[in-house]
């Protein structure tokens, strides 16, 4: 509040808030972060889940092309020696592994660290996986 005292004719002009109009203004910024903050921490993990879902489908397409005969060999030329080569996700958040025989393969994403909170469609989920047929798990991640 902007107060002006007119005494004597004299202006003395006082700018300023006030002790109380300061913990208003307080207060409200505080109710907003306590509605605001938890949302944008579920915002954060799903944007986290959907980009390990993206990488799991540049991994099988780079299975696809570098299968030779064998799931296995292909598989060892897109995660060497443990670093998957094709990911953009955070190793903070998704370990990204294949298990390949020379016939079937399966893609995993596993959540680390403070990505194990991420939830689907209300429920907690171990891993993210996709085979060489397509399948899915947990389904209700991937929609």
């Amino acid at each position: 509040m902007i107060r002006t005292n007119r005494c004597n004719g004299r202006k003395i002009g006082v700018k300023g808030m006030t002790l109380v109009e300061l913990l208003i203004a307080v207060a409200i910024v505080s109710i907003l972060t306590t509605f605001a903050y938890p949302s944008y921490q579920a915002y954060q993990l799903k944007a986290h889940r959907t980009a390990a879902l993206a990488d799991l489908a540049k991994v099988q397409l780079e299975l696809e092309s570098h299968y030779r005969s064998s799931y296995q060999s292909a598989a060892s030329a897109v995660i060497v020696q443990g670093v998957c080569q094709v990911c953009s996700v955070d190793k903070d958040h998704f370990s990204i592994s294949i298990s390949a025989t020379e016939s079937h393969y399966t893609i995993y994403a596993v959540p680390q660290g403070i990505q194990n909170n991420d939830l689907c469609s209300g429920s907690r989920y171990n891993q993210l996986s996709l085979n060489q047929l397509g399948e899915i798990e947990p389904e209700s991640c991937w929609q």
